[in-house]
């Protein structure tokens, strides 16, 4: 299914912009900008990598905060607050006479985006539209999201060829601001008390409790190791994926390409997953999309041919697209529903951490060995820890639910995590 049905059609249209914006203004463009601005100013690679690696950092640590603030307040603060705040910092950054003064800038503007406007606050306030059926609502979300890179990418190049680096940086943070602006008054307020879950609702616990109930959980656990491994995976893979495929000889032209029909072809994984996850549920299929982005390691590694690089195309798009959904659906349905967004941030938050750590583990291992095939394996690695912690978990007794304080105390009321 690829239409919502018709109550669902507006608010995830306005989180899929939200999506859009969010990933498109500088996650994606950054690959597209970064050798040009060093061209332009002398600053370094290495410095502007280092600005778009915290630009990640932020926007994983943040997504803790963004997603308790969108339980709290809803997504129409959120959105509008990550909006204003990425769109004057990226503003600031097309703008700035030094690497530093650039650096910080999109850091911020960068992680404000991230921290607000991902897959961890769109997810959450998608799964209150639709608590019974969550696919409906998050399947279609990640099928928009998904044009997020088709779309800025030649976008941003057709911007830094025409105007100018800076000129396109501020036309990108105008899109962002605006974006999830215009996303937030489409958007439902995605608060935790908008949707009602359970019979006992009204006695939802405070979010201390709902950390610790989570750690009990070894569902959650696994979840947590999925986030790891995945992020390790996805990021190595899609940092190097065009210089593997240069480097085994295929032309430049032709593996940019590849690389940018893998994003198109994303889609792949994203069309038809309510039916999937109403036969097998979230988790085998989840696992099994971990399996397929295996193989598709094992393609790139061999990737000296236009067909084998297509194969990898194909899987690897298709894996990398449905585990966006199927993490969602899967997350949203272990953990403790009132305090919903703050833990699938939490979860995010180790995510992001891991990426963040990928490319430079990855980098490390081919400057050793002079190849690039050592962090393929590592990806490999990666997607196969993930996969592997989807497999069937043992029977384990239901969780005890241990004592703290009521909700109503003033402690559990300022819910500081432990």
């Amino acid at each position: 299914m690829i239409l919502p049905p018709p109550g669902l059609r507006r608010p995830v249209a306005g989180l899929g912009l939200v999506t859009l914006a969010a990933y498109g203004g500088w996650f994606y463009g950054f690959g597209v900008l970064v050798q040009p601005i060093a061209d332009d100013t002398g600053w370094t690679v290495g410095v502007l990598g280092a600005a778009y690696a915290a630009a990640q950092l932020l926007a994983g640590v943040g997504a803790t905060v963004g997603g308790r603030l969108l339980d709290e307040r809803g997504g129409r603060v959120v959105f509008a607050v990550g909006g204003v705040g990425s769109g004057i910092a990226l503003a600031v950054a097309s703008t700035a006479a030094t690497s530093l003064q650039f650096a910080v800038a999109f850091a911020v503007g960068g992680g404000l985006a991230g921290a607000t406007g991902f897959y961890h606050a769109t997810m959450a306030a998608a799964r209150r539209l639709s608590p019974d059926r969550p696919a409906l609502a998050i399947g279609p979300l990640t099928i928009i999201g998904a044009f997020a890179s088709p779309i800025f990418l030649p976008l941003t190049a057709w911007g830094v060829g025409a105007h100018g680096w800076r000129t396109t940086l501020a036309g990108l943070a105008v899109t962002t601001g605006a974006g999830l602006v215009v996303g937030a008054a489409i958007a439902p307020g995605g608060r935790a008390d908008d949707v009602p879950v359970g019979d006992d609702a009204g006695e939802a616990p405070s979010l201390r409790a709902a950390v610790v109930l989570a750690w009990a959980d070894p569902r959650v656990r696994r979840l947590l190791v999925l986030a790891v491994g995945y992020g390790v995976g996805a990021s190595i893979l899609l940092a190097y994926q065009v210089p593997v495929m240069a480097s085994l000889g295929l032309p430049l032209g032709t593996a940019a390409t590849l690389a940018g029909a893998r994003g198109l072809l994303q889609l792949l994984g994203r069309v038809g997953l309510d039916g999937i996850v109403e036969r097998f549920g979230s988790r085998r299929p989840l696992g099994g999309a971990m399996g397929l982005a295996v193989v598709a390691c094992l393609l790139l590694g061999g990737s000296s041919t236009v067909g084998v690089a297509v194969g990898f195309a194909v899987l690897a798009g298709a894996a990398i697209g449905a585990h966006s959904p199927l993490f969602g659906i899967h997350a949203t349905s272990v953990l403790p529903p009132r305090h919903l967004g703050a833990l699938v941030g939490a979860v995010q938050s180790v995510g992001g951490v891991a990426a963040a750590a990928g490319p430079l583990l990855g980098g490390l291992a081919a400057q050793a060995t002079g190849s690039y095939l050592p962090a393929v394996g590592l990806a490999a690695v990666g997607f196969a820890v993930a996969s592997l912690s989807m497999t069937r978990p043992r029977q384990h007794p239901p969780p005890v639910t241990p004592t703290l304080p009521p909700a109503s105390t003033p402690t559990d009321r300022a819910g500081t995590l432990p």
